[in-house]
């Protein structure tokens, strides 16, 4: 009786604040209400491709390189640094995000206003070479995606049944990648224009390429303003009546994660996941900032006359399409059997890529574009790294849903959210400290990071595969 007393208390903080009972889950799927929400993964996904994966990292070694003398592995440790930091802000604040979701009642005005700046700040990075400025934009943009981010996943369960969740969370990851393939065909013909960057010394001069014109960083973002507009039409279940204060939100939010982080403790499974979350997290987190830098400067050095940055755009192509071919299945697998399976089968996926992109990176100098081994082997690596990246997010939803209480949804996805942005912020790190050594060891470095991730993620599953499912 206690216990039950204690929790009631844990949580009367936001039922007092909002003065509401909380909303109850979605009992019907509408396919077009789905497709509604789906479009803003694909409208977001243009910004993580184009800033977070394809220009930013790279954008700032240039940078570094050419505006403050720095090296490339200097350069590299920098941004490691800063990304880590990010994402330890981020990490300590998602929770409250996820309870200020459950209080408020009301996601998707957040997820507008969110992505208002995103915008805004994404588009400002093109006007600038000064090396903080550029990290400060960046850091507003990316920290206001994560937030928004939060916000959408937790929307699941308040626009498709619960049964659904699996499949739904599979197809928006899947047609999400649509969002990469639109940004790699608007990006490809500036590239062709004003060439791609060279970030790596070793390839050539230094330059900017087309990053040196402010159109390669609005015009996705006007790409990502377009595909937004379908996310203005979902009806989501929402608390009725006006929104309470921001700030008692805020102030209630925080006692409410308080109380939670307590409770979270006596839910041995949910527990168990958030530790094996953090582990696992790590290669998709890392893959996703260090993308571009991996195929043009580590798994590929020659192409046979052929620029890296096509050849990077040729990978990309490939995992993407493979990624919105085979994520949905994905979810329709976590459906039959489960978030623990899901978890499994996504991380042989993420084993054989890996493996192969560690064979390729000790063994050759180089990769030329055509039918030899090496480069079908390196499409085969894209091709199974896209359903893993994607994979990893349908699992991460399916597990949550099946392990989160009810009245706390958002704010245990914020807990799962947390686990992954303090991974975010370990492994950009590692992987930036063994890039350090580039500049003595070559591109092998990329190999050693690769394999140091990859031990990372198999001590997440070992830790997952304990998780037992309560009833």
């Amino acid at each position: 009786m206690s216990d039950n007393s204690e929790k009631e208390r844990e949580i009367k903080p936001l039922a007092a604040i909002t003065g509401e009972e909380r909303v109850e889950f979605e009992t019907e799927t509408s396919k077009r209400n789905v497709f509604f929400w789906a479009m803003y993964d694909l409208a977001n996904t243009i910004y993580s491709m184009v800033i977070v994966s394809l220009i930013i990292n790279r954008y700032i070694l240039v940078i570094g390189q050419l505006e403050n003398g720095l090296t490339y592995g200097e350069t590299s440790l920098i941004y490691g640094l800063v990304s880590s930091i990010m994402q330890i802000g981020v990490a300590i604040i998602i929770p409250v995000v996820g309870a200020f979701s459950d209080a408020a009642g009301k996601r998707k005005p957040f997820v507008i206003s969110l992505t208002g700046l995103i915008l805004l700040f994404s588009s400002l990075l093109g006007f600038t070479h000064n090396l903080a400025l550029v990290f400060t934009f960046y850091i507003i943009a990316n920290v206001s995606y994560q937030f928004s981010l939060a916000f959408y996943d937790a929307m699941l369960p308040f626009i498709a049944k619960k049964e659904d969740i699996g499949k739904v969370s599979g197809f928006g990851v899947a047609w999400g990648y649509l969002g990469t393939i639109i940004a790699l065909f608007a990006l490809y013909p500036l590239i062709l224009i004003w060439d791609d960057m060279t970030s790596d010394p070793t390839q050539g001069s230094i330059a900017y390429g087309y990053t040196d014109y402010w159109i390669s960083f609005v015009m996705p973002m006007l790409l990502f303003l377009v595909f937004t507009i379908p996310f203005l039409f979902v009806k989501e279940k929402q608390k009725k009546g006006k929104l309470p204060p921001i700030g008692r939100l805020i102030k209630g939010s925080f006692k409410q994660v308080k109380g939670t982080f307590k409770d979270i403790r006596k839910h041995k499974p949910m527990f168990v996941f958030i530790i094996g979350y953090f582990f696992f997290a790590d290669i998709a987190n890392v893959l996703v900032l260090y993308m571009n830098p991996l195929v043009t400067d580590g798994l590929i050095i020659g192409t046979g006359g052929v620029g890296s940055g096509t050849f990077a755009l040729i990978f990309i192509v490939i995992s993407t399409v493979s990624a919105v071919l085979l994520t949905y299945p994905i979810g329709k697998f976590g459906n039959k059997y489960g978030g623990k399976n899901t978890f499994f089968l996504t991380g042989i996926l993420w084993s054989i890529s890996l493996l192969i992109g560690i064979i390729l990176i000790f063994s050759l100098p180089s990769i030329d574009i055509g039918l030899n081994p090496p480069f079908i082997l390196s499409l085969v690596m894209g091709i199974v790294a896209g359903p893993a990246l994607g994979g990893t997010w349908v699992s991460q939803r399916i597990m949550v849903t099946e392990l989160a209480p009810p009245e706390k949804f958002g704010e245990y996805f914020g807990f799962s959210k947390l686990s992954g942005k303090i991974s975010s912020s370990v492994g950009p790190l590692v992987f930036g400290l063994i890039l350090t050594t580039k500049d003595i060891i070559g591109p092998d470095a990329y190999g050693f990071a690769l394999i140091g991730v990859s031990i990372i993620m198999a001590i997440g599953l070992l830790i997952i595969s304990r998780v037992k499912k309560t009833e």
